[in-house]
């Protein structure tokens, strides 16, 4: 079943809710986009005031008007608190890229495999996708051991392809067929 224009439905793991991204996310959001450690890989400086997340949140929310990505909000079910964001943007002849941002405070406990396994059988199931790839900064081996453990490939590396804290950087480029993940 094919997902519609402007959907954004919850997804639901053993652990994790993951529902659409709001406005209202500003405050729980600020913890995380605003800590070191989290952004340390990611291509944006970390949120020095609630204003610069307000108005990441607020792009992010136009991407998903604009029918470019989706992004949800990614809550822990024991704490019932926010602990970061994955995304899945719209590439073009039905494939997409994903990503994540989780909490430092929660590294190491499968949180992102977990909640971007979700998106990605979203995607194959709902969005019928036929690829999905994600990128990772060359040197963030967290990151990449979450990219392989979701079944992808390696595909090769995009020389300076990220901007973090000012410094051209490469990063390694995964991905996933649709019928690989239905064998994964």
């Amino acid at each position: 079943m094919s997902v519609q224009f402007g959907d954004c439905p919850s997804l639901e793991t053993t652990r994790l809710l993951l529902r659409k991204l709001s406005i209202t996310d500003v405050d729980e959001l600020f913890e995380v986009f605003s800590d070191e450690e989290t952004t340390y890989y990611v291509p944006r400086e970390k949120h020095e005031d609630k204003n610069v997340t307000y108005n990441h949140l607020k792009n992010l929310i136009k991407g998903m008007n604009e029918w470019k990505s989706l992004v949800w909000s990614v809550i822990d079910k024991v704490d019932n608190r926010i602990i970061g964001t994955v995304s899945c943007y719209f590439k073009l002849d039905k494939a997409a890229s994903i990503g994540a941002v989780i909490s430092s405070q929660y590294w190491g406990k499968g949180i992102a495999s977990e909640a971007l396994n979700e998106v990605i059988k979203f995607g194959f199931d709902r969005m019928e996708f036929i690829r999905i790839e994600g990128k990772c900064e060359a040197n963030n081996i967290a990151s990449e051991k979450v990219l392989k453990k979701l079944g992808m490939t390696y595909e090769g590396t995009l020389r300076k392809e990220v901007i973090i804290k000012g410094q051209p950087r490469d990063a390694k480029v995964y991905s996933i067929l649709m019928e690989e993940f239905r064998t994964y």
